[in-house]
C-alpha cells in the first residue's frame, strides 16, 4: 500500500499526539512503548493512539500523570484482563488516546505482545521509525519508504515468529484469540470497574479487588 499525501499527514499528527503523552511519562520517571498502528504506521481516521508502561507503578504515580497529562482525562479504568495478565489502570484521554500502566508485574508473555503488534520505544519514536508488527486482521504490516507491503500471517506463523523475534507459541495464542473474535464476537475482560477522572486509583483498585477473588490476590501481595 502507498500512502497518499493525507495518510503520511494522519500518520505524523497520531505520533505527535504520542509524543506529549510519552514526554510527559518520561518527566515521571516512565518509559512508554507506542504501539499498534501507530508504530506500524498503518492508520487510518480513527486510529487510537495507545501507550504502554511495561514496568510496575504505583497508583499514586497514575495519579499524578491524570494531574499532568497533556490531554484531557475522560475516563479511567481498573482491569484484569484473563487471571493469569497484571492488573492494569487504562487512562483514557482526549484525541482517542489511551495509556496503560500495569500495576502488578506484566508477564513475559503480555510485554511479548508488544513486539507482535509493533512497538516504538521513546527513542525510535524520536527517530520517527516504523516498524512491522500483525494488526487485527492477522496481516503482517512491513514499512516500506513509499508505505507498506502486507500479507497474512496464517500458514506463516513461524516466519512470522522469526521476523518479529517473539516465540512461534505467541503467535499460535493469537491467532486462536483473533480467529475465535472473529467467530464470537469481542469477549469480555475477566474483571473491570470503571471510574471517573479525579478519583483515586487507589479506590478503583481496591473495588475491583472487593468484586474479584484473583485481582484481590494479585493485588494484596502490594499491601492494597
Amino acid at each position: 500500500m502507498r500512502y497518499t499525501e493525507e495518510h503520511w499527514e494522519l500518520l505524523h499528527a497520531l505520533r505527535d499526539r504520542a509524543r506529549r503523552v510519552v514526554e510527559t511519562l518520561s518527566q515521571l520517571g516512565l518509559e512508554g512503548w507506542v504501539h499498534g498502528s501507530v508504530a506500524r504506521g498503518d492508520v487510518r481516521p480513527g486510529s487510537d493512539v495507545d501507550v504502554f508502561v511495561p514496568t510496575p507503578v504505583s497508583p499514586h504515580v497514575v495519579d499524578a500523570f491524570m494531574d499532568t497529562a497533556p490531554f484531557e482525562v475522560v475516563g479511567v479504568t481498573a482491569v484484569l484482563p484473563t487471571p493469569r495478565d497484571c492488573v492494569r489502570i487504562k487512562v483514557a484521554m482526549e484525541e482517542d488516546i489511551e495509556v496503560t500502566f500495569p500495576i502488578t508485574p506484566p508477564t513475559d508473555r503480555e510485554l511479548e505482545f508488544f513486539d507482535f503488534s509493533g512497538k516504538l520505544t521513546p527513542d525510535s519514536l524520536k527517530l520517527d521509525e516504523r516498524v512491522p508488527g500483525v494488526d487485527k486482521r492477522l496481516r503482517m504490516i512491513e514499512p516500506e519508504p513509499w508505505g507498506h507491503v502486507e500479507y497474512s500471517i496464517l500458514g506463516r506463523e513461524g516466519e512470522a515468529a522469526t521476523k518479529l523475534g517473539v516465540s512461534t507459541q505467541l503467535v499460535h495464542e493469537r491467532v486462536r484469540a483473533l480467529t475465535r473474535r472473529d467467530k464470537v464476537g469481542v469477549q469480555g475482560v475477566h474483571a473491570k470497574v470503571e471510574g471517573r477522572p479525579g478519583e483515586p486509583v487507589i479506590e478503583l483498585l481496591r473495588e475491583l479487588g472487593r468484586r474479584n477473588p484473583k485481582a484481590a490476590e494479585k493485588l494484596s501481595e502490594l499491601g492494597v
